[in-house]
């Protein structure tokens, strides 16, 4: 019997944990097949998207698709609705349709790495940039160019100050490079901008600590990279913190508040909440693991990255949340599942880290390897892009990213935009007389309120329609199985061309959670309606 290997998240853990496993294909004893589910058809080498932002490399340089890099590996373009360990099984969230669908697995590999955590810190969710995916790198080019076009324009001072002042908060590698590429992109764009006065453009970094990248760097290199942003134009807030953020204003929690229309936060991320329902251990809400990679107290569990906690038995400690180990993490936990198949030794995880690298945007970089040996400026640059170009998987990218970055000496960046659609919180839709919203049995994923219209509700029973309640303008359905969480209990039909606004099940769960008397309102019309249903 073929056995399954279910992956998901395709990050660097992902990714190469598959791309080791197809090479284990034909050498094991017993036959297993590899899926893996990821939110998109791509994986993305997160250490370039900072240039992203800055124009160096363009949208696509940085990604592979998946199937390409993959071949023999089975893809879900999905989003992940829950995971059932005891069953042996990770329900996919509907797509296209409102039906799950369901993933058998004999060995389950979670690396969903983390997710943006804006909690306790208010306005950032609303008003702030961030800096984690590609989707971020674009937003934020696009916000550097759309507030340009604005200040050029602008005649009234005050705004032309806000629009032109831009603040990141967070001083790791991230906010580091971050910081360097918007204040190099604002720069060199200003140039074309005869009524922009780049006296006017203020780049502000706000850091808790007292220096930079005070934990993934010397302090000899931190403090090089603060001397060379500083003469490059960027101002710093050192001993702070990014507290809030307003359509108006960054605050900071040393009392001041920063005008500004551009804020950037790369705040600290959390473990992805699908793990946090899991029956695994955890501490701090990532995956207890052994040097294996296999969860404890389970055979057929493995964890790695961001959202394992690895012991490192080289360096001690757990082992850091960086993609030079999770690719060699990869390597190690490929073989082991292959070696459950095979009854070979399985293997632990050793490994000392090469060194840490971080660009400063304008041919500019610091660098550290082999724990002794430091570089700072052009050799520290040239090294940089020297090292991530030969791990950047695939030789077709390697070849588009040295031709890109060969273009980027020759041609100056341009001030386009790449405008993407946003999803909406809320979206309007339209149906016809006779169509059907969802049917009886569907996944629970959106509360539907009727802007125009009439829908009928029924069960089918015996083979025959019961109509429980005929719904008008103003009224909604779709709670009972979002406050429940479980599947539909009728099915809804278009008793006349209908226009609903339509909430997903997420945005559902906050408007509840925070206005009690509406959830109170939900909650009594639930019970109403399923005395009806019976």
């Amino acid at each position: 019997m073929v056995k399954k290997v279910v992956i998901l998240g395709a990050g660097f853990g992902g990714a190469y944990t598959a791309m080791h496993l197809e090479k284990y294909l034909k050498k094991t004893k017993e036959p297993f097949e590899i899926s893996i589910v990821n939110r998109e058809n791509y994986f993305v080498f997160q250490p370039m998207l900072a240039e992203i932002v800055g124009g160096s490399l363009g949208i696509v340089d940085t990604i592979n698709p998946i199937r390409k890099l993959l071949p023999k590996t089975k893809l879900y373009v999905r989003e992940v609705d829950s995971i059932d360990i005891e069953n042996k099984k990770v329900i996919l969230a509907p797509k296209f349709s409102h039906k799950t669908t369901d993933l058998s697995f004999d060995h389950l590999v979670l690396g969903l790495g983390t997710v943006t955590d804006f909690r306790g810190t208010a306005g950032l969710h609303e008003h702030a940039l961030p800096f984690k995916n590609l989707a971020d790198s674009i937003a934020i080019r696009n916000q550097v160019i759309d507030v340009l076009e604005a200040a050029a324009s602008e005649q009234n001072a005050t705004l032309k100050n806000k629009l032109l002042t831009f603040v990141v908060g967070g001083g790791g590698f991230s906010g580091t490079e971050v910081v360097a590429e918007v204040n190099d992109l604002v720069h060199k764009l200003a140039k074309e901008y005869h009524e922009i006065d780049h006296n006017q453009i203020r780049v502000i970094l706000v850091h808790s600590k007292n220096r930079l990248m005070d934990r993934e760097m010397p302090e000899s290199l931190g403090r090089y990279a603060e001397k060379l942003l500083k003469r490059r134009g960027v101002e710093f807030r050192f001993g702070a913190h990014l507290k809030s953020a307003t359509p108006e204003e960054a605050v900071l929690d040393t009392g001041e508040h920063i005008p500004t229309k551009t804020v950037i936060s790369t705040v600290p991320s959390s473990p992805n909440p699908l793990i946090e329902m899991l029956p695994l251990k955890l501490e701090k809400g990532k995956i207890v693991a052994d040097a294996g990679m296999q969860a404890a107290g389970r055979d057929n569990i493995w964890a790695i990255g961001d959202c394992a906690l690895i012991p490192n038995l080289e360096g001690g400690g757990n082992c850091p949340p960086t993609a030079q180990f999770a690719i060699r993490e990869a390597k190690i936990l490929a073989h082991n599942i292959a070696a459950s198949f095979s009854g070979w030794k399985k293997k632990e995880f050793r490994f000392k880290a090469l060194g840490m690298m971080g660009a400063l945007g304008h041919q500019s970089a610091v660098a550290e390897l082999f724990g002794k040996f430091k570089f700072s400026g052009l050799l520290a640059w040239v090294l940089w892009r020297m090292i991530y170009w030969i791990k950047l998987p695939g030789m077709s990218r390697k070849i588009k990213v040295a031709l890109t970055w060969m273009l980027d000496t020759m041609i100056p960046i341009e001030a386009v935009q790449i405008k993407t659609a946003t999803s909406q919180g809320i979206a309007q839709l339209h149906f016809e007389t006779g169509e059907i919203i969802f049917h009886e049995g569907d996944v629970g994923d959106y509360l539907y309120i009727i802007v125009n219209g009439e829908v009928e509700v029924y069960q089918e029973k015996e083979g025959k329609k019961h109509v429980i309640a005929k719904l008008g303008k103003g009224e909604y359905f779709g709670e009972m199985a979002l406050l429940n969480q479980r599947s539909r209990l009728a099915t809804v039909q278009c008793f006349s061309p209908v226009d609903v606004l339509a909430l997903r099940k997420s945005d559902f769960g906050i408007l509840i959670s925070n206005f009690s008397k509406l959830k109170e309102d939900f909650q009594q019309t639930e019970k109403t309606r399923s005395r009806q249903i019976g």
